[in-house]
């Protein structure tokens, strides 16, 4: 319950948050891991389906507009890197899936890395897993 300063009750609510600007690269890193007490943190292994292609901010863009939504702003993003954690907090493995891009677009081949290991990705749904832990979005372009 949120507590309403205008009239002095606790009342439902509900919390939105609007972006004023897009960034080009986008940055989501997935709360992994939760506190407990001074000793106990665990990892939240809860699978997040995210897309790889197309995900539109466009109704989370602010203006000053009355609808308080801008319709013209460019706000699709398409993924090209993955960072997924294995393990537990304190220690574990990392590795990292992406794709190249450049101002034409992304291309559909992905990358896996690991350590040594660069190869490329058979199944592209794998790069949706619980171990994803940053995910990298670029804005794209309109033509």
């Amino acid at each position: 319950m949120w507590y309403c300063t205008h009239c002095k009750e606790h009342v439902r609510a509900m919390k939105t948050v609007c972006l004023w600007r897009l960034p080009n690269i986008l940055v989501v890193h997935l709360k992994r891991f939760e506190y407990r007490n001074s000793f106990n943190r665990e990892k939240i292994g809860v699978l997040v389906d995210f897309p790889l292609e197309g995900l539109d901010l466009g109704k989370h863009a602010a203006s000053e507009s009355p609808d308080f939504v801008v319709d013209v702003t460019p706000a699709v993003y398409d993924l090209f890197g993955v960072t997924n954690h294995y393990g537990r907090m304190g220690f574990g493995h990392y590795t990292a899936y992406a794709r190249r891009w450049d101002e034409s677009g992304v291309e559909d081949t992905w990358i896996e890395f690991d350590d040594e290991n660069v190869s490329p990705l058979d199944t592209p749904s794998n790069v949706v897993s619980a171990a994803a832990y940053v995910l990298f979005y670029k804005k794209r372009d309109i033509i």
